[in-house]
């Protein structure tokens, strides 16, 4: 896979929180990108298998059912999925958890409540470093 192939519109959004969803897509549908939506990292890693060159970054909650955000980025790493960065999103987390998701490989933190300016300006970073 490489980073021509991606569409650097498309994003994978990893939530299992319904209110967080649609205040995330409704900033993503004012700012024209277009997304995918899994409930959980199982679900998420399905779809970055079935469409491997769709997403140019991941946006997922720290902590899900099935498969939390910590642990898909960890599958991603060891895939030909490795070159698509996280963004992780959390309502709670301590500097510590904050470093140590840093330190394992995750391209940038948000906190819950989302600022869409913040979501706007990383993903638009993303991008540039993508093309």
């Amino acid at each position: 896979m490489t980073k021509k192939n991606k569409n650097l519109n498309h994003i994978l959004l990893v939530d299992d929180d319904s209110l967080y969803v649609r205040v995330v897509t409704q900033y993503l549908d004012e700012a024209d990108y277009h997304y995918e939506i899994a409930r959980d990292g199982a679900q998420a890693w399905n779809y970055l298998q079935a469409y491997p060159n769709k997403f140019f970054v991941v946006l997922a909650d720290r902590i899900m059912p099935k498969l939390h955000g910590l642990a898909l980025l960890a599958k991603m790493q060891e895939s030909a999925f490795n070159d698509i960065p996280l963004i992780l999103s959390t309502g709670e987390s301590s500097k510590e958890e904050r470093c140590e998701a840093l330190r394992q490989g995750v391209y940038d933190f948000l906190y819950k409540p989302l600022s869409k300016d913040l979501l706007l300006a990383i993903l638009k970073k993303v991008k540039k470093l993508s093309k």
